[in-house]
């Protein structure tokens, strides 16, 4: 029998499986339930030799121009150039945080402060994931075409806090790492 090529039918319903598999494996389902000893309550100074610098907005903000102008970017909304407003922890030299059963109070350096509930919540057009995947506590924000995620990870018996955040937009892409030093 000779071999036969998939209709184009049939390979369109195989990629749609194939990549609805893929979305599907990629999701990820949090924890509203705080591991024991997991208690980020506290001051909290940069480790300035431990972490990646803050993002430069204005150099951000040249590419993408770049980028719109050369058509590689559709939407100006949707910038890293909001990386910093949009994900405070990006640049704070130190975070205040209150933690209780239900939510999670951070005051960054530049003044923001910011409130996360656990579960799912929609505030100021962002819709909020908020829980533990393997003893870390994630945070995921999308809005339009910007997708952030924050990993925060307690080190050194508590006394180290390592936050990774990835920021996916519809131009420029930010990931990094900060880590803190527990003051109190």
């Amino acid at each position: 029998m000779p071999f036969k090529p998939f209709s184009n039918e049939v390979s369109k319903r195989r990629l749609t499986v194939v990549l609805v598999l893929v979305v599907v494996a990629g999701c990820e389902s949090l924890s509203p339930t705080i591991p024991v000893g997991f208690n980020l309550t506290g001051e909290w100074l940069l480790d300035a030799t431990a972490s990646d610098s803050a993002p430069d907005v204005r150099a951000l903000r040249r590419a993408e121009d770049l980028d719109i102008a050369r058509g590689k970017q559709k939407n100006v909304n949707a910038s890293a150039a909001f990386v910093v407003q949009d994900f405070p922890v990006v640049a704070a030299a130190r975070l205040v945080i209150e933690q209780n059963d239900d939510s999670l109070g951070i005051r960054y350096s530049n003044g923001t402060y910011r409130d996360v509930t656990w579960g799912r919540t929609e505030r100021n057009f962002w819709q909020i994931d908020a829980g533990w995947s393997n003893g870390v506590l994630v945070i995921v924000s999308r809005r339009d075409d910007i997708a952030g995620r924050e990993e925060m990870k307690l080190e050194a018996g508590g006394t180290r806090l390592v936050v990774i955040v990835d920021v996916r937009t519809g131009g420029r892409d930010v990931r990094l790492q900060r880590a803190y030093v527990r003051e109190n």
